[in-house]
């Protein structure tokens, strides 16, 4: 007995230190899905099967079946590797009647038994070693009992050992009822052995517990023993015992069998309930299930249960009865936990970064998936469903939280209850219980009510991390994963193991009915066993995987019983279940319970993160745990695309995109949608947007027009604060109020990618370069932090978030992303950003030490769809009672200013109240001067006083006295000038002498006064020269606030002060000049916006928008997809990108052309790169083109400052090879194609043009080097030769101090050459829409006649009208204009096809080829009407001459086809040439004003561009393409524009033919052009059913213009496409036929084509000439003389019957006398009579000419003599037709026989 007892204290004794060791645990196995090594230790749950043997005994890497197991490993740990290697399983397993290999190898053979030949031996076991004796149990054990081994030999012993599941050897490791079945269990619990195996003499028990001294009395230890009645004796190893019949138990006090509670024991009886009954036991199953036969085991009804499951990527569940498998979802972030409430599916996803509570609907899980709570989750653990109260439980041990949320995640709290890493949360809703793993000082398993009251330790003594939870409730057990898994009886807390076989590792738990579920991580299955009789008799595989399963779940309705809910009747806003009968209330983290209802509590205001795309909107209080889709609400705007946020009022303002308007909501009324409208007039494309709670001012980043606007909030005025110069565009923004100033993102150009961050003050002055490089973009955010005091600024090129010092200094890498960042904001907490294209929130904590260590976060958002754009804001807390900025004069009211009060720059944080300045500034239209002044209007006899803005006599001017009140009107006038003060106007600064505003810079030339020059340039009348001579610049650019002269001579004061424009002009409030036609057509063209100052208010209201027919619609109807105005213009303009796009992102060179690296637009042939000349911009072409080390095949790379080569192999190596380490540069990787080593965090620049290079690659800005700063990684710009400083002369423009010594860089618009500095021609980038003139440094954009500049100085608007379209469709002519889409104009026979325009005389040609006719319809009247020419063959393509009226066409008749031109007014045609047999004309275009035609052929598959003169002449092949579907001219350019339908294309060249630099188009949508025309700054062309157009300077991209339906053809209709400063030449030419203009004159071209010099024609056949409406030229003059004459007699008769009313009616009733009128016929023969009427003499024989005198021919004879003669008229014969003087009188009247009588006597007597 003395040896049993010291044996049992050594055991004793070991098992404690065993258990101390055990329990040394390791930070990472505190964590929620860990992996615990077989060996002790865990490992991340993502390392698990990865590849790599993380666990010190490889076990993480032993199950898996992405790679096979490590075969040494598999032999040392006794295990049986499978034939073909791809499992390594317990030996236990092999032959056990269960394939577990793949391959079926562990029972090969297994049926044959092998015997042991023992017969000469007296080992009853295992011999080996040659002497050793083993038990038989040992063997194949996974143990190694032998030293050779052998023992566990797989080959041949273990192989052959019968280990079929016999009742005897589940016996064997059944250890449950061991003794009660007469057998013996060994004290280490290793086997349950028969009583023939005790004392045998042999050890099988593993610690030798069945044999001992003990044996010495085994065989008769019962002889003299007594037991009582129904009991035997059994011998123990402390001596003889009884073992009693069923229900029963020995008492060895009493020696009697007494009764006892099998209730109680540690193994249960019942499935359920256990009833003692004394003598027996009842089991009682739980409502809802039924009991078996026996009564002992409770099963549920139908439907079978569902086990959820999880693997690594996605979410599975199996019935657990037919076993069918179905996959839920799929793609899941590292799932770790899962359940089902019988609706929802709800899963936790623990990948890095995507740390998330997930939940979906389990038929529709794809589009129902939404995050129920990500924010403020660190480390989120188990779900746990309480199905009664309707919430979810989850641990954070991270954070050391247990948090409840509704189910929903609508509302959340914290439980306040005692844990510090709790995980695995498991609950009993029916008992309002909760249990979960957590850490205080060691391992423990805690419980506590669902309110988190009355928390306690439940396991102390834990050996291991604890994987696993699982509540058998109506059974009264809780199991867990403690290495193995165990059992505590939960009414008793007594502990037990569930089994304890070798070699496998279970994770999670589940029990349902007489069931226990498990998953194992060394088989990756899911096995189940009986709770009642254990492992032993049936343990089955449910399920295997080829990949681990990390959680299940249990479900079935029988386990959502609500029969008894005490949070049915509640009205809590979260009820937790505290017991059977009891609830409580809970409020979230954020309220207070008062009066038993949860109130916000007081003086508190949540911090919100504000995510809106579209019009949907969430706000996520990112403090808290919740779900950030239960907020969602919809405003009633169109699409957010900027956001700001008013601290004071708690507002929300929202740019739509959309409907172009400003619109406010109060926070508190977010959930109702209803916005207020705050600014909509002249919007265009605002990208951003920034709030000033110290001037109570809003900052709008208008991209869209270029310009910063401000906003006041207290009276809604708004100004014009900067307009960014040439062609920067503005990109982000964000507003620092500590020190009044702000930091803008700016893009140069669209055409120039660099971008560059400045700094300028609140109010638009000192405007200062802070970042110069290592910007890449093109999406930049800026963000600014008060409480970090830092700027964080996004750039999705360089793929980081940085971090710099509001001042420029400091700048580190916050976080380095994976996505193009497309928001960011900024909390005190987190740093917060969005994908470009996702629904996808991604945020870091701020507080983390290095950017390497920030653990982003994201979360998917399902309320929002895929592929959107969310826009983020953080909402802040208002400025503190003690903010000493509640002190500046703009922000307590009133504010020294009458409309918008701006901060001024100041020192950063300062308490010195007088130190922080201010400045007003005025609405549009209003001047700054003292206070806002309105803008006056001169009278064209005055001129303007523009400091001063008062008007003065222009005769005043430099008349020696100050009409001006600051004396503007005598500067420039000679020695005035000089005299000048130097007292600038508020809004301006003084520049060496000059005032200039304060939004430039005030640069090193010194502005000279205009004075006049020798030899003056000649301008025309709408251009300024300027005073050196130098250029003449278009009227707009002057006193337009930029200098283009290289002088700065327009903007200078003496051309500024008192400049007066046109009476066509229209000034600007700054001074500008612009068409009168632009002022109020809804286009802010003045800088400040003056011309659109006033025009809306005429006729609409507030919060509407104005037509262009003048009709209002109101703003939300502004792009909404439906046309609300009559002109549609409430839908133009809305497609708008939300993202500045450049050029460097859009591919647009072909695969065998060298695209430009400053304009990648800019394609040359390939032979161009490294041909020694230069042909891309800043030289780039040549770049790299040293061939010395073998050029770009070989094997050696050149290095870049010094005449080596290294091998390419040692590039990229993370070693320097090349001196100046040009081989480790990001540039040297991408050319081996390599990734670059990252050993630091730095910015490895590919460019620095503006900044120091360091050593380590960085580019640094200038500012930043030799300042004593150490701001490279190497620190290599410091020290050195920083002492060494510039000396005068040393650089042409600038000089730098650097480590290296003095280096030179040049100016903006210059390239370093040594010490000097070459201009660069910035106009071979195409800058311009039209013309282009370089300057020194600069250059400068004109418009053609007929257009002007616009505010952006590059493109070019029409003077006058807007655009009009005109189209073919069948047989019907058509218009799309600004007033009225889709006019019908003329209908007539045939289809009609290709069509010109006449724009001045309103004319439309139109060929039918159809109908073969050509049309000319006229649209100058109310209704159309139309000519037409037959007998021309079949006219397809035409072109006019708008010069000469001049139609010219393609005859694609069959026999001949030819070019003819046709003259409608002139009824003339000709045929100009006679195109080759075969081929077709697809194009055809003239150009007047040079003289020419162009035209295309196609032929056999090829396409020839051809050129000619007007009249057919001087025929030219200029180009060959692959097709021709379009030609078009810029005449003042000499450009042809060749449209290509196959590969699609529009390609540019000369006049000559000479191929132009080739200048590719954005792809995205020019599909197929054809018949493309020019207008202002883009080619429109057909492409399917829409009109596009694609933009011809800079980007060159193209977008959709509109829909034309079915249209066959189009041109422009507007007056500026047809020049009108063209002279015509055949006004004054004589010609029989056409008259065109040829290359020096006009010239007459006949009918055959020919062209005569006379302007005589050959007469021509009747049948070969062109008819006019049905008759040739011919018929038309014969007719046209019988015309004349019919009008003549008309005209006579009319004039007759005019006379004869008079004298017969009027005449006769006011005279005293009627007067007689009598008619005289001719004589006979004669027909000629000049006159209708002779003269009568008076009573005196003369004839007076009174009306009484005369007498009348017969009129009807005298028209019918006058047909006669005009008709049949003869040659005259001799004297024949002539007339005499002398009549026969043939009247016989009394009266006429006196007339007579008395003129013969007067005759008579005068002779």
């Amino acid at each position: 007995m003395l040896v049993l007892l010291i044996f049992l204290s050594c055991l004793t004794a070991c098992s404690s230190s065993f258990i101390d060791e055990m329990q040394t645990y390791e930070s990472e196995c505190l964590t929620e899905g860990a992996f615990t090594c077989l060996a002790g230790g865990c490992v991340a749950q993502d390392k698990y099967c990865d590849g790599n043997y993380d666990c010190e005994d490889g076990s993480d890497e032993n199950f898996c079946i992405n790679h096979p197991p490590d075969e040494h490993y598999c032999n040392d740990t006794h295990q049986f590797m499978c034939a073909d290697s791809l499992k390594c399983i317990p030996s236990a397993w092999v032959c056990n009647e269960e394939v577990d290999c793949s391959d079926g190898s562990d029972e090969v053979n297994c049926p044959t038994v092998v015997v042991p030949d023992n017969a000469n031996s007296t080992c009853k076991g295992f011999l080996c070693d040659g002497k050793k004796c083993i038990s038989k149990f040992w063997m194949c054990d996974g143990y190694y009992d032998c030293n050779d081994r052998s023992d566990e030999d797989a080959r041949d012993t273990c192989r052959h050992i019968l280990h079929s599941k016999t009742l005897h050897d589940m016996y064997l490791h059944d250890l449950s009822y061991c003794e009660k079945r007469g057998r013996y269990t060994c004290l280490d619990k290793s086997y349950c052995l028969p009583a023939e195996y005790m004392c045998d003499g042999l050890k099988d028990c593993k610690d030798g517990s069945d044999e001992g001294t003990f044996c010495e009395h085994w065989p008769t230890m019962c002889e003299n023993h007594t037991c009582p009645q129904n009991a035997v004796c059994k011998p123990q190893r402390f001596g003889p015992s009884c073992l009693c019949e069923t229900y029963k138990i020995y008492n060895t006090t009493t020696k009697q069998c007494e009764e006892t509670d099998h209730c109680a024991e540690e193994k249960p009886v019942c499935s359920h309930m256990c009833v003692n009954k004394g003598d027996h036991f009842q089991c009682v199953c739980d409502h809802g299930y039924t009991p078996d036969v026996a009564k002992y085991l409770c099963f549920a009804p139908d439907p079978e249960a569902l086990l959820f499951f999880n693997t690594r990527n996605d979410i599975r569940y199996v019935s657990v009865k037919s076993k069918h498998q179905v996959i839920a979802t799929t793609g899941i972030k590292q799932a770790h936990a899962v359940s089902y409430d019988g609706n929802y599916l709800y899963w936790v996803e623990t990948a890095q970064g995507h740390q998330a509570i997930m939940r979906a609907r389990l038929d529709d899980v794809k589009d129902s998936k939404q995050v129920i709570a990500a924010l403020g989750l660190e480390d989120p653990g188990d779900i746990a469903i309480d199905y009664l109260g309707d919430n979810i439980y989850f641990g954070d041990q991270k954070r050391g939280i247990i948090s409840v949320c509704r189910s929903d995640g609508s509302v959340c709290t914290t439980l306040k209850t005692s844990t510090k890493h709790p995980r695995f949360v498991t609950l009993d809703p029916r008992q309002g219980k909760m249990y979960w793993v957590d850490w205080h000082e060691r391992e423990v398993i805690m419980h506590a009510n669902m309110d988190g009251s009355n928390a306690e330790v439940l396991v102390n003594n834990l050996s291991s991390v604890a994987t696993g939870l699982a509540l058998d409730a109506p059974n009264g057990r809780l199991y867990y994963v403690d290495e193995t898994i165990k059992v505590i009886r939960l009414e008793d807390r007594m502990i037990y193991s569930f089994f304890e076989e070798p070699f496998h590792h279970p994770y999670s738990l589940a029990v349902f009915e007489n069931t226990v579920f498990w998953s194992d991580f060394t088989s990756n299955t899911i096995q189940t066993t009986d709770k009642i009789h254990g492992t032993t008799f049936n343990r089955n595989i449910l399920l295997s995987l080829e990949m681990p399963v990390f959680d299940i779940h249990i479900y079935h309705p029988v386990l959502m019983n609500k029969t008894q809910n005490p949070c049915s009747q509640h009205d809590c806003l979260i009820c937790l279940i505290t017991s059977n009968t009891s609830h409580v209330c809970a409020c979230p983290d954020d309220m207070q319970m008062v009066g038993g209802h949860c109130q916000p509590t007081p003086g508190y205001r949540p911090q919100y993160l504000i995510v809106g795309a579209g019009s949907t909107f969430s706000r996520v209080h990112y403090n808290a745990i919740g779900n950030p889709e239960t907020h969602g609400t919809n405003l009633d705007i169109g699409r957010v695309q900027a956001m700001a946020y008013d601290s004071i009022r708690d507002a929300l303002y929202i740019y739509d995109g959309q409907h172009k308007s400003i619109s406010h909501i109060n926070m508190s009324d977010f959930t109702l949608g209803m916005t207020e409208l705050l600014l909509y007039k002249g919007l265009e494309n605002v990208v951003d947007m920034d709030y000033d709670f110290v001037s109570d001012n809003l900052y709008v980043l208008d991209a869209g027009r270029r310009v910063l606007e401000v906003v006041s909030l207290r009276n809604k005025h708004s100004t014009l604060l900067y307009s960014f110069r040439d062609q920067e565009i503005p990109l982000s923004l964000c507003v620092m109020p500590d020190y009044g100033r702000m930091l803008v993102a700016v893009l140069e150009s669209e055409e120039n990618n660099r971008i560059h961050i400045d700094s300028m003050g609140l109010d638009g002055t000192n405007r200062v370069h802070l970042l110069l490089n290592n910007v890449i973009g093109p999406n930049i955010r800026l963000r600014y932090s008060p409480e970090m005091n830092v700027v964080y600024i996004a750039d999705d090129g360089n793929a980081v978030i940085d971090v710099i010092h509001p001042e420029g200094s400091g700048r580190e890498i916050f976080s380095e992303v994976l996505t193009t960042v497309a928001s960011l904001a900024v909390s005190d907490t987190h740093v917060f950003w969005t994908d470009r294209s996702s629904s996808r929130l991604y945020w870091a904590n701020v507080h983390e030490a290095s950017h390497k260590t920030h653990q982003i976060r994201r979360m998917e958002l399902s309320i929002f769809p895929n592929q959107t754009h969310l826009h983020i804001l953080t909402t802040t807390l208002p400025p503190d009672s003690k903010n000493p900025y509640r002190q500046h004069k703009c922000f307590q009211p009133p504010t020294p200013c009458s409309h918008i009060c701006v901060q001024s720059p100041h020192p950063p944080h300062t308490t010195n109240v007088s130190s922080m300045g201010y400045t007003c500034r005025c609405p549009a239209g209003f001047l700054t001067f003292d206070k806002c002044m309105e803008f006056v209007e001169c009278r064209a006899d005055e001129l303007l006083c523009h400091k001063s803005v008062e008007c003065f006599a222009a005769n005043k001017k430099c008349d020696g006295v100050k009409d001006c009140k600051f004396g503007e009107d005598e500067e420039g006038c000679g020695d005035t000038f000089a005299e000048s003060s130097d007292t600038c106007p508020v809004n301006q600064i003084n520049c060496h002498g000059l005032c200039i505003p304060k939004t430039e810079v005030c640069n090193h030339t010194i502005l000279k006064p205009v004075v006049p020059v020798s030899k003056p340039l000649m301008c025309d009348s709408e251009e300024f020269r300027c005073s050196d001579n130098s250029v003449c610049i278009e009227r707009s650019l002057a006193c337009d606030g930029h200098s283009d002269c290289v002088d700065g001579s327009d903007e200078h004061p003496d051309a500024c002060d008192v400049r007066s424009c046109f009476n066509t002009e229209f000034m600007c409030a700054i001074g500008k000049c612009i068409p009168i036609s632009w002022k109020c057509d809804r286009n802010e063209d003045c800088p400040d916006g003056s011309d659109e100052v006033g025009c809306d208010t005429r006729s609409c209201p507030e919060g509407t928008f104005q037509c262009g027919n003048g009709s209002c619609v109101e703003v939300y109807k502004r792009c909404d997809g439906k046309s609300d105005c009559p002109d549609h213009a409430d839908e133009e303009g809305c497609d708008v990108s939300e993202f500045i796009e450049v050029s460097e992102h859009v591919i647009t060179c072909s695969p065998w052309e060298h695209p430009c690296e400053h304009n990648k637009t800019m394609c040359l042939p390939l032979t161009a790169r490294c041909n020694g000349k230069v042909d891309c911009p800043g030289a780039t072409d040549e770049d790299g083109c040293d061939f010395h080390c073998g050029g770009v095949d070989s094997k050696y790379f050149p290095c870049k400052q010094e005449y080596k080569c290294v091998k390419k192999a040692y590039v990229c190596n993370g070693r320097k090879d090349c001196s100046d380490g040009s081989d480790e540069t990001f540039e040297a990787c991408v050319k081996v194609n390599k990734t670059i080593p990252l050993q630091h965090p730095v910015h490895v620049a590919e460019s620095c043009s503006d900044g120091y290079r360091c050593g380590s690659e960085e580019c640094v800005e200038w500012t930043r080097v030799c300042d004593n700063t150490t701001d490279c990684f190497d620190g290599s710009d410091e020290g050195g030769l920083c002492g060494k400083v510039c000396k005068y002369g040393t650089c042409q423009h600038k000089c730098h101090t650097t480590p290296r010594g003095p280096l030179c860089t040049c100016s903006h618009g210059y390239v370093a050459h040594g010490s000097t500095c070459r201009d660069v021609d910035e106009c071979k980038q195409r800058p311009c829409s039209h013309a282009c003139v370089n300057l020194p440094g600069s250059f400068v954009c004109a418009c053609h006649r007929g257009y002007a500049l616009r505010s952006d100085r590059r493109s070019c608007k029409a003077l006058r009208g807007r655009l009009s379209v005109i189209y073919t469709r069948g047989s019907s002519l058509w218009a799309m204009t600004n007033h009225l889409h889709n006019i019908h104009l003329h209908s007539d026979e045939g289809t009609f096809g290709d069509l010109d325009v006449d724009v001045r005389n309103k004319k439309v040609y139109v060929a039918s080829s159809q109908a073969k006719k050509l049309f000319e319809i006229n649209l100058s009247g109310k209704d159309s009407t139309s000519d037409r020419i037959t007998n021309i063959g079949i006219p397809d393509k035409v072109a006019l001459d708008w010069i000469t009226g001049n139609v010219y066409f393609v005859d694609a008749s069959a026999t001949a086809s030819y070019i003819r031109v046709c003259n409608f007014h002139h009824r003339r045609c000709a045929r100009l040439q006679k195109l080759p047999s075969g081929s077709k004309v697809t194009a055809l275009s003239v150009d007047p004003s040079n003289r020419l035609m162009f035209y295309c052929t196609t032929e056999a598959g090829e396409a020839l561009v051809w050129s000619a003169s007007l009249s057919g002449r001087n025929v030219s092949d200029l180009a060959t393409a692959q097709s021709c579907s379009g030609l078009t001219v810029d005449s003042f350019s000499k450009i042809l524009y060749i449209a290509s339908d196959n590969p699609s294309g529009i390609m540019e060249l000369n006049y000559d033919g000479s191929p132009k630099t080739v200048f590719h188009f954005s792809k995205k949508d020019l599909h197929s052009p054809r018949d493309v025309a020019l207008f202002e700054d883009h080619i429109y062309f057909l492409s399917n059913s829409h009109l596009s157009r694609c933009l011809l300077f800079a980007t060159k991209t193209c977008d959709s213009y509109d829909h034309v339906i079915n249209a066959t053809n189009f041109a422009i209709r507007h007056e500026s496409v047809q020049r009108d400063d063209i002279t015509n030449d055949c006004v004054d030419k004589v010609c029989a036929n056409v008259c065109a203009l040829g290359p020096i004159g006009a010239e007459c071209v006949c009918h055959d084509g020919s062209v005569s010099g006379d302007g005589t024609c050959p007469l021509v056949k009747t049948s070969e000439l062109a008819q006019f409406n049905g008759w040739t030229y011919q018929e038309y003059r014969s007719h046209s003389v019988s015309y004349v004459l019919i009008a003549v007699v008309l005209l006579l008769f009319a004039l007759y019957l005019c006379v004869f009313v008079y004298y017969h009616f009027i005449k006769k009733k006011n005279a005293a006398d009627n007067m007689h009128v009598r008619y005289k016929n001719a004589p006979e023969g004669v027909t000629q009579i000049p006159n209708p009427f002779i003269e009568m003499p008076d009573a005196a024989g003369y004839a007076l000419g009174s009306a009484a005198a005369h007498e009348f021919v017969n009129p009807l004879q005298f028209v019918r003599n006058y047909w006669q003669e005009s008709f049949f008229k003869k040659k005259p014969i001799g004297t024949a037709g002539l007339l005499f003087d002398t009549q026969q009188d043939l009247s016989d009247t009394e009266s006429d026989l006196d007339t007579k009588e008395t003129k013969r006597m007067i005759i008579h007597k005068f002779n």
